[in-house]
C-alpha cells in the first residue's frame, strides 16, 4: 500500500524543487496551508506568518517578505545608498548591483540584499545574468519590502 503525501509535504517538495533544498531553511512539519473558496492553495504559512503565495496561472510559489529569514537565495546585492531607495519601493538599477547568486534567470523571484547580508525587498529579476553585466536599465522590480 502506497502512502500518499500530505498537502504540507507536497508544498515543501514544490518549494525545494523551485528554490533548491539548500536555499530553504524551514521545517516541513511547521508548514500550514491556507486555501481559497474553491479549495486551491492560496498561501503557505510558517510559524503563523504567510511566507509564500501561490500563483494560480502557472503554479509558482512567490516568496513574500516574511520568507526572507528562511531563504538563502536567490539574491542580488546592492550598496547601502541604493538600499535606501529600494526601501522606498523603487526599482534596482543594474549598475548598482554589486553581486548576485548563481543560476539567476530572467523573471525569477529574488531577494534584494544590502552589503551586510540583510534582506531589503523581494521582487522580480528583469534581466538575465549576461544583461546584468551590461549595467544598463533596471534589474529588479520590487514587489514587497522586508520590514525591519
Amino acid at each position: 500500500m502506497v502512502k500518499s503525501m500530505t498537502p504540507e509535504e507536497q508544498a515543501y517538495g514544490l518549494l525545494t524543487y523551485i528554490y533548491g533544498y539548500k536555499n530553504i531553511d524551514i521545517d516541513k512539519n511547521k508548514l500550514e496551508i491556507k486555501y481559497n473558496k474553491s479549495k486551491r492553495i492560496k498561501y503557505i504559512y510558517y510559524e503563523g506568518k504567510p511566507i509564500f503565495a501561490f500563483r494560480n496561472n502557472d503554479g509558482y510559489l512567490l516568496p513574500l517578505a516574511d520568507a526572507a529569514p528562511y531563504m538563502k537565495g536567490p539574491y542580488v546585492v546592492v550598496d547601502g545608498e541604493t538600499a535606501k531607495f529600494v526601501l522606498q519601493g523603487r526599482s534596482v538599477p543594474a549598475k548598482f548591483v554589486k553581486s548576485y547568486s548563481r543560476g539567476l534567470r530572467p523573471n525569477a523571484e529574488v531577494f534584494v540584499v544590502d552589503e551586510g547580508g540583510k534582506p531589503i525587498a523581494v521582487g522580480r529579476l528583469l534581466y538575465s545574468v549576461r544583461e546584468l553585466t551590461l549595467r544598463r536599465g533596471y534589474a529588479v522590480k520590487p514587489r514587497a519590502r522586508v520590514e525591519i
